[in-house]
């Protein structure tokens, strides 16, 4: 009697694990930089696990909290620990994990995918040719330089520019803005990891520099930080450092405090990637001093574009699935999801209640929608066409005007993946150009220390890789 209770009872537990296994959704883990930390990710991940229940595929999405820090930095140390997520959003360092195998080749799950194979723009697509371990879809990263639109309307300069955009015409609206509008410096940029990057970004173009290798006098390919060009722009860029015009703290300001120097009215310029950026500035403009801005054209010279280039050898940051996943799948169809219509309902609206409400007729965007992050699986709108109209357009008009001018002005990139043989002097010759750049803007070395820094960066390995772009470039 007591060996039959027991059976039943064990039989009654079976039952139960049994129906538990069977109803049991299985888990995703997703590491997503800033995700662990914004107050609506749990609304948000509950939002897309119903919407994929919906969709036939339930799932657990658990978000893995990332330590503070260097972003990239911290992945790597979580992936080498052994704590490997299901889909990891990487912003820099992938390629070193990418060497080692640990990174699935994404090719195929998108050939097979419903959406996301639909709403890659074709720059996207050679980037994944390439280099087939990230993906991320959004129009290319390009900065367009903006600045305030009350003062805009009040200096002709800023009018002179926009109808005859120099280098020189910039240089003058820089002095205004200082001496006119009280602004502390022209222009303010984040230097803590790039150097004067996105000063380049409006001025490479204007010096002839057009992407990261050019073709010299003599036909054969160089290098474009050691070109007769960079140093004429090194020297324009010191000139603005030494009148006070360029942020005196560049090198230490990261994105955070250049925005709000911006909002404050301390710096009277910012480049912001285009929409989606500039469309945040916007916004917290208003929020702040009751003004939109005004997107400016880059200056016109040897050349005329907008930068960063545009790469087409990979990604500079977006998804990937390690091959130690057991669920490469599911979180592929995470991916997958957030590009169908449904999934971009969510992306993009936000949280019902919350950034919109929505009526028998139209989706009302509230107030609170300007802090959504419509951009966490992506920049792109491709593919997004919502069941019913908006109360107003997503974007600014000025964020619409900044991506305007990034399409009409990108300059696509002429470059390669540095072969691994390379690797180790590429890193010092980056660092050695970085210590010069600043050096020179900064007065600590003249203008004409870039000659030696030349000399520094072929010798560091520049002679090899020069030789080895001539075989690879056409």
């Amino acid at each position: 009697m007591k060996r039959n209770k027991f059976l039943y009872a064990l039989m009654a537990a079976m039952m139960i694990l049994g129906i538990a296994a069977v109803g049991a959704q299985p888990k995703v883990r997703l590491v997503l930089k800033d995700l662990d930390t914004d107050p609506n990710t749990p609304q948000f991940i509950q939002l897309i696990e119903k919407g994929m229940a919906a969709a036939g595929t339930p799932v657990k999405i658990e978000v893995v909290k990332v330590p503070s820090g260097n972003y990239a930095e911290k992945i790597s140390l979580m992936i080498m620990s052994g704590d490997i997520p299901d889909i990891i959003y990487f912003q820099g360092g992938d390629d070193k994990i990418a060497m080692q195998g640990i990174l699935e080749d994404l090719r195929p799950y998108i050939s097979k995918s419903k959406y996301l194979k639909n709403v890659l723009d074709p720059h996207s697509k050679a980037r994944l040719e390439n280099y087939p371990y990230l993906v991320w879809v959004a129009p290319p990263r390009v900065r367009a330089p903006v600045m305030r639109k009350d003062w805009f309307d009040s200096l002709p300069s800023a009018k002179a520019l926009v109808a005859n955009p120099t280098v020189d015409a910039y240089y003058t609206l820089f002095k205004d803005l200082v001496q006119k509008k009280g602004a502390q410096y022209g222009i303010s940029v984040t230097g803590a990891t790039n150097g004067a990057e996105e000063l380049d970004s409006i001025f490479d173009g204007a010096y002839g520099i057009t992407s990261t290798w050019m073709k010299g006098g003599d036909g054969q390919w160089v290098y474009c930080r050691v070109t007769p060009n960079e140093k004429e722009k090194l020297e324009f860029y010191a000139k603005l450092y030494k009148e006070g015009l360029l942020d005196p703290e560049y090198l230490t300001k990261k994105w955070d405090t250049k925005e709000q120097v911006f909002y404050e009215g301390k710096t009277g310029m910012v480049a912001g990637v285009a929409p989606g950026s500039i469309d945040v500035y916007v916004n917290k403009m208003m929020k702040s001093q009751n003004t939109s801005l005004v997107p400016l054209p880059p200056p016109a010279g040897k050349s005329q574009g907008l930068g960063p280039f545009v790469d087409v050898i990979k990604e500079s940051r977006g998804f990937a699935i390690p091959t130690t996943s057991k669920v490469k799948d599911l979180a592929f169809a995470v991916l997958d999801f957030m590009w169908s219509p449904a999934g971009l309902k969510i992306a993009k609206l936000g949280i019902p209640g919350l950034h919109y409400v929505e009526e028998s007729n139209r989706y009302v965007l509230t107030d609170k929608y300007v802090e959504w992050v419509n951009g966490w699986f992506g920049d792109s709108f491709n593919g997004f066409n919502p069941d019913k109209p908006l109360s107003r357009p997503i974007m600014t008009e000025p964020a619409v005007e900044a991506g305007k001018l990034a399409v009409k002005y990108m300059m696509p990139d002429k470059t390669f993946l540095i072969p691994e043989q390379y690797i180790t002097n590429w890193d010092a010759m980056t660092n050695l150009y970085k210590e010069y750049e600043a050096d020179i803007i900064t007065g600590k070395k003249p203008v004409s220390a870039f000659d030696e820094f030349v000399q520094k960066w072929y010798r560091a390995g520049g002679t090899e890789l020069t030789k080895y772009a001539q075989t690879v470039l056409k």
